[in-house]
């Protein structure tokens, strides 16, 4: 106390500080909690968007990941080669009517659209994941929704995997699994790299 009154101490565990982020603007202070917690789940939600989530969301207690994939490489590739392959056709299209203009636009249009769908075969292929565990046999897929199927090893009545001339050359194949539930979704699963491995862990696993 002063003679002119009190003097006002803050404790140090009582003092404020304001947390600052950067932007194009300067440094701004950070948003509040509930519009920090939206945006950390909408950067989540895009991340899951690309990017298949670590199997230890869909493991049980005890657990364990043999075998972790995508489908092969191959497949978006595919899609790659396939709108390379239409993109010529298009300037081609384009030059040879030059005075069309509803054409210019419907190609436009339909070339913006075939990219994004390009873009959303790539984002599912790398979505669509394969694992198979010490007790099950799980595969996630989907861009902006999420589906996860599982068998259980021991529902597992029989397992084969077939390998083309194609497959030979580029290691991948096709898995087929039968189980007492009959889960579609299981049961043909096509270019699988390395299908032997697959195929190979699911009985190590059952036995």
């Amino acid at each position: 106390m002063s003679g002119d009154g009190w003097d006002l101490v803050v404790p140090e565990t009582e003092a404020t500080s304001v947390e600052l982020v950067p932007t194009r603007n300067g440094w701004v202070p950070a948003p509040s909690a509930p519009g920090r917690r939206a945006a950390q789940t909408a950067r989540a939600w895009l991340r899951e968007c690309y990017s298949p989530a670590a199997p230890s969301t869909y493991l049980g207690t005890g657990e364990r990941v043999r075998i972790r994939t995508h489908r092969h490489w191959i497949l978006p590739l595919r899609s790659i080669v396939a709108a390379a392959a239409m993109m010529p056709l298009a300037i081609v299209l384009g030059f040879a009517t030059p005075n069309i203009w509803w054409l210019q636009i419907g190609l436009g249009l339909v070339a913006v659209a075939h990219q994004l769908f390009l873009l959303y075969r790539i984002l599912a292929w790398r979505t669509d994941q394969i694992i198979v565990t010490d007790q099950r046999i799980i595969r996630t897929s989907g861009v902006f929704t999420t589906t996860v199927d599982a068998v259980n090893l021991d529902q597992v009545t029989d397992s084969t995997y077939h390998r083309s001339l194609f497959g030979h050359v580029f290691n991948f194949g096709t898995v087929r699994i039968g189980s007492a539930g009959q889960n579609q979704s299981l049961e043909r699963i096509d270019y699988v790299p390395a299908p032997g491995e697959i195929y190979r862990a699911t009985l190590t696993s059952r036995a």
